[in-house]
């Protein structure tokens, strides 16, 4: 039977355990995440509310100096769009694919507002917000559009409508819109007289007020609409944007498009704008393409518009209605321009916004950067870190990162390994206040999975690297303490292609033949006996049909012969913990337990070599959370019951002390989780430490080994958290 501690609510957790212990300094080198949504206050021109794909909602009020994260009350973080109302800044509205979020005070708090929309869904999103716009001429009016627009999914025809600020919500009747088109973007006439929708599926127009629909695409060149804008100033005149379907030999079909009578007809305005078309079966960023928009308050004729293209990246201008476009930045290659750190990719235009009160103030948002004009795009700076002479960067509160891994190094106290998605490997010496990139010679220098340093030899470090979206990997080595990298471990060497999670080094190895173990995702164990310049697999008796669930490998406290691997799968197929006595020579399964479906982490109590910990996702047919074992692997318990257990970390200073941190895939309404939980009873009683933790997505917990009170979170949205455990 299982000893299960039911599953609390974060509120209630808080409820009953007293106030925290930790408290959470948020470090990185800031940017470096999927930024999709910005605008600009109404009424202060230096505020800019800003929203990310997996961190949540951002404010600035001092155009991108710094940055406060404000999560708190968000039910997803995925930010689609982010509307303010016109005539109180303080409410502010979050379209999110879990539904729209409301705060009232500035975004320091959040409200899911899903009255009016169908419930939430477990398994999928009830109600993705594709757009959101308020009536400038009645500001209590709102206007909402489904779909999820970023992937091209989600959609139902539908736009809903709110007269309370976005409180309360109903349905508007279809119309002529299309039963599956995502709503791609939303916009109302200044003086409220009319509505534009585009859509996937062609552009729709609304006379009043939403409660019918027709067809206004004449003269376009096909359905695929991305963003419509209407002129601030003379609603007459709109702008709209074209997806670029055409392929290979065909001709350019997408761009921009100008309207003079409301968005009744259409004409294509867009000499000036790269045209290119990419090859047949290639990705749309290869194509040009043209997403967001922004016209002057003042002026009708002068538009920005957004590339998303990594061929043309960047913002282009008209000031004669669309008649011409030229180039106006943000680049490396212009002078004026302040990229940051992140120049390894090129500024594709995910967001992009104008100043309702400063024409000549605009902000926009990449795949990485921030970008802040207040000339009219003459130049632009980045605003999203700080950078020192010498190379080494800071954040400045925007942190839209993801970690893989935090580690911190044996030998040097205040020395940091980040393991990062998209950006790979970044080192502090100083314990996050500043990082440098380091991946000069690896091979997949854009993800790294996990490191290991040396306690012995200064200097040496392995990494492992490869893609987070498919099964690509390999091993790199360092002997100068990450400044330059030789990969060693690949099918050249003996180690398959595929991610490696697990990297353990034998410390009682020679120096100069180091023992090093790998787990290798679709392949199972392997081992090198040289320092990482070959590799032999170690699977002998592991079973062929889960090795591709290999989750976990360490060795047991105290004697570096005994090892225990964790397989995830089917428990048909042998999934389970096996134990190893001969360093990985052969395995024997000790664990028959039917619960090791989709494994997390494999830890062990670092004083005690029959105490074990595993963490779970839960699948259709084996549960998830945190379960223990005492007795060497052979029977678990569950100590903390839900449904996403990420990573745990026991204290080295007293092992009834567990760090557990909690995660979600976002692929379902309600996806935010208690995030960081604290145990100092051996698992008996939980309690929250989410004191300046702005994300409840943990990917990883790790304790310093020069402080046993001293903790490093990565997270899945929001970068690295330090902090430390003033607890008993």
């Amino acid at each position: 039977m299982r000893a299960v501690l039911m599953p609390l609510t974060l509120t209630l957790l808080a409820a009953v355990c007293p106030a925290a212990d930790i408290t959470w300094t948020n470090v990185g080198p800031g940017g470096g995440g999927w930024i999709q949504a910005i605008c600009l206050d109404p009424a202060d021109p230096n505020r800019i509310h800003l929203g990310c794909d997996v961190g949540g909602y951002y404010r600035s009020d001092d155009m991108g100096g710094r940055w406060a994260i404000r999560n708190a009350g968000l039910t997803d973080y995925f930010v689609q769009c982010v509307a303010v109302c016109p005539d109180d800044p303080a409410v502010i509205l979050l379209g999110c694919e879990g539904g729209v979020h409301r705060s009232v005070d500035g975004g320091a708090t959040w409200e899911l507002c899903r009255d009016g929309f169908p419930a939430p869904d477990r398994w999928a999103f009830g109600a993705p917000i594709g757009s959101l716009v308020f009536d400038p001429s009645r500001p209590g009016v709102v206007y909402a559009g489904i779909g999820r627009p970023r992937w091209g999914k989600g959609g139902t025809g539908s736009v809903y409508r709110s007269d309370d600020r976005g409180r309360t919500w109903r349905l508007c009747p279809r119309g002529e819109i299309p039963p599956e088109a995502i709503v791609m973007a939303l916009d109302v006439s200044p003086n409220g007289s009319f509505i534009l929708a585009a859509t996937n599926q062609g552009l729709y127009r609304s006379g009043d007020g939403g409660q019918t629909w027709v067809d206004s695409g004449t003269g376009l060149a096909h359905r695929r609409c991305v963003d419509v804008a209407i002129s601030p100033s003379d609603p007459a005149i709109c702008y709209l944007t074209l997806e670029t379907l055409a392929r290979g030999e065909a001709p350019f079909d997408g761009g921009v498009y100008r309207s003079s009578d409301g968005g009744v007809t259409w004409e294509r305005c867009s000499d000036g704008l790269p045209d290119r078309v990419g090859p047949e079966g290639g990705a749309y960023q290869l194509c040009s393409g043209y997403r967001e928009m922004a016209v002057s308050p003042e002026d009708p004729d002068t538009v920005y518009i957004g590339s998303t293209a990594w061929v043309s990246p960047g913002v282009y201008k008209t000031t004669d209605g669309g008649a011409s476009w030229s180039f106006a930045g943000p680049s490396a290659d212009r002078a004026g321009d302040d990229m940051g750190w992140i120049r390894f990719w090129g500024p594709t235009i995910e967001c992009l916004a104008i100043s309702p009160i400063e024409p000549n103030t605009l902000v926009c948002g990449t795949s990485g950067h921030v970008f802040v004009t207040r000339d009219g795009a003459a130049t632009w700076r980045q605003a999203y870190c700080s950078e020192t002479p010498d190379g080494r960067v800071s954040g400045n509160g925007l942190e839209v990162t993801c970690l893989n891994n935090v580690a911190f190094d044996p030998l040097q106290r205040e020395r940091l390994y980040a393991c990062y998605f998209d950006i790979g490997l970044l080192i502090s010496d100083d314990l996050g206040r500043s990082f440098r990139r380091q991946t000069q010679g690896m091979e997949n220098e854009g993800n790294t999975f996990t490191i290991r340093a040396d306690p012995q030899m200064p200097g040496r470090l392995w990494a492992s690297t490869g893609e987070w979206d498919t099964n690509v990997g390999d091993i790199c080595r360092s002997v100068d303490g990450g400044l330059t990298w030789r990969v060693v471990g690949k099918p050249e060497t003996g180690l398959p292609d595929g991610q490696v999670c697990t990297l353990l080094l034998d410390p009682d190895s020679p120096l100069e033949a180091r023992r090093l173990l790998a787990t290798v995702k679709g392949h199972g164990v392997y081992v090198s006996d040289d320092g990482g310049d070959s590799w032999q697999a170690a699977c002998e008796g592991l079973p062929e049909a889960v090795r591709g669930g290999v989750a976990g490998l360490v060795f047991a406290a105290g004697d570096s012969r005994t090892l225990r691997c964790l397989l995830g799968g089917k428990p048909d197929d042998g999934s389970g913990l096996y134990e190893s006595t001969d360093g990985g020579s052969s395995w024997t399964r000790v664990s028959t337990q039917p619960i090791f479906g989709d494994c997390q982490q494999l830890v062990g109590d670092p004083g005690d070599s029959s105490t074990l910990y595993v963490c779970l996702r839960e699948t259709a047919h084996t549960p998830g959370g945190l379960w223990r074992s005492t007795d060497g692997g052979r029977t678990f318990d569950c100590l903390y019951d839900y449904h996403f257990a990420q990573c745990i970390a026991v204290s080295p200073r007293n092992p009834s002390i567990l760090y557990l941190g909690l995660n979600d895939h976002p692929f379902h309404d309600g996806n935010v989780t208690p995030g960081f939980l604290v145990s100092r009873d051996a698992g008996a009683t939980w309690s929250p430490e989410m004191d300046g933790l702005t994300s409840s997505h943990i990917a990883s917990v790790t304790i310093s080994p020069h402080d046993p009170r001293l903790l490093a979170v990565g997270t899945g949205g929001n970068g690295i958290f330090i902090g430390r455990d003033a607890g008993p």
